[in-house]
């Protein structure tokens, strides 16, 4: 009858895991020039939205409601600062679509908006 293997004690297994480099999570979206971002809230409400605007953060917009599929259209952090000095966005609906805003950061601490169709911004997102 073969032996069976001896069994590693798990204090050890622990040390070899907690040894081990660690392994960033993919990005959720990666933005002109490269950067990464990763969701830090999926539903933020619209004068939140409106909150960060001001202190200029980039957007960028879903027009058609697929998700970001077919790609966003960005606005600088200029352009969305002028817009929260304006106005509060709208997160709308229209059919089965519902307007969202989300909120990603980078690894650096910077901040990115996504604004999904039928979601609306003065003359931002018209």
């Amino acid at each position: 009858m073969a032996k069976k293997p001896r069994s590693v004690p798990f204090e050890q297994i622990a040390q070899q895991v907690a040894g081990a480099p660690s392994v960033s999570a993919p990005f959720d979206l990666r933005a002109p020039g490269g950067r990464g971002y990763r969701l830090l809230e999926n539903n933020v409400s619209p004068e939140r939205v409106r909150d960060i605007g001001r202190d200029g953060v980039p957007l960028g917009w879903d027009a058609c409601g697929c998700g970001g599929d077919c790609g966003y259209r960005w606005y600088s952090a200029e352009q969305v600062s002028r817009a929260a000095a304006a106005a509060t966005p709208e997160s709308g609906r229209s059919g089965r679509l519902v307007g969202r805003f989300v909120l990603l950061r980078s690894d650096e601490g910077d901040s990115l908006l996504l604004a999904h169709h039928p979601a609306r911004w003065g003359t931002l997102l018209e």
